[in-house]
């Protein structure tokens, strides 16, 4: 049994007539007696008696029709709510930022858009981090924030702003008298990046490695503090984006020194699955996080 006949002995049900039900279903007289002897052979069993030229339920009538009410309620809602869900009006959005510190202007970028779209819910994953671009296509994140293009047809890559990288150092560190550091000046340091491969870091591909420069070492970290600990320590240099590391210059333990005459610049991006039918919703987030980031984000014109 198809929708179409459950509508049909719905509104054959409420009009008492195949005539009166030919408006509602768009289909002739003769077409839905047609559909009708095709319900009632399959089935077996009469649904309407035809009493005083008016189509009265039988039995075997009325538990269909108890039926098709509920299938048809059923088949309504679940439109109105894809309706809903496309149009913006409800949903989930999950969300990972490859930088922790990332985390700290995402509560008023969510008070800001839940104003709006109340009924979306953004869930926030912190742990998915390590490799987010997986994630997005794996299905287990809608929307990451990361510092590298990402160059794949299966995803969408948006620019959100972009901002200096600066050197973070002890404020008693011989860089602090230097206007800028070059490349050679970090051949005999250590070096903290976010994570390997260094073909991924901005300090490598821009400045290191076209230089031929290998510091003496370099440590992975992932949490800013603790990269932070370990610069006031002296155990490392970090060259970080200056809006992440500017609440910690409070500190006066700590300083900032440009990187190269012309500085050095990272773009940031948010990134989410390449799909025709992605909800609304979705692309209002967007535009809430870059507006967002814009206002809290140092950035210069690309």
């Amino acid at each position: 049994m198809e929708i179409r006949h459950l509508r049909l002995v719905k509104e054959v049900a409420e009009k008492g007539s195949l005539t009166k039900a030919m408006d509602k279903l768009f289909l002739s007289q003769s077409a839905l007696s047609h559909q009708l002897k095709e319900i009632e052979s399959q089935l077996g069993a009469p649904l309407f008696h035809r009493i005083n030229k008016k189509l009265v339920l039988t039995g075997a009538g009325k538990i269909i029709l108890e039926s098709a009410e509920k299938i048809l309620e059923e088949l309504e809602q679940a439109e109105i709510s894809v309706k809903r869900y496309i149009s913006g009006d409800v949903g989930t959005i999950r969300v990972a930022t490859e930088c922790y510190t990332c985390y700290h202007w995402l509560p008023s970028l969510m008070n800001n858009f839940n104003k709006e779209f109340p009924k979306v819910e953004i869930e926030i994953f912190p742990q998915l981090n390590s490799n987010p671009v997986q994630y997005i296509l794996d299905g287990k994140l809608d929307v990451a924030i990361v510092s590298d293009k990402v160059v794949n047809p299966n995803i969408t890559c948006t620019p959100l702003f972009t901002s200096e990288l600066m050197a973070l150092v002890p404020s008693n560190h011989p860089w602090t008298h230097k206007k800028y550091v070059t490349a050679k000046d970090f051949e005999d340091k250590t070096v903290i990046i976010h994570s390997y491969p260094l073909e991924s870091v901005t300090l490598f591909t821009e400045v290191l490695i076209p230089a031929g420069v290998q510091p003496k070492k370099v440590i992975p970290i992932q949490i800013t503090d603790a990269i932070v600990e370990m610069v006031k320590a002296g155990m490392g240099i970090k060259v970080i984006a200056r809006w992440i590391v500017e609440p910690y210059l409070l500190d006066r333990r700590l300083a900032l020194v440009q990187v190269t005459g012309k500085g050095l610049h990272c773009t940031w991006y948010v990134i989410t699955l390449n799909k025709p039918d992605a909800p609304q919703y979705l692309n209002n987030f967007i535009r809430h996080l870059k507006c967002n980031v814009d206002c809290v984000c140092p950035t210069r014109p690309q």
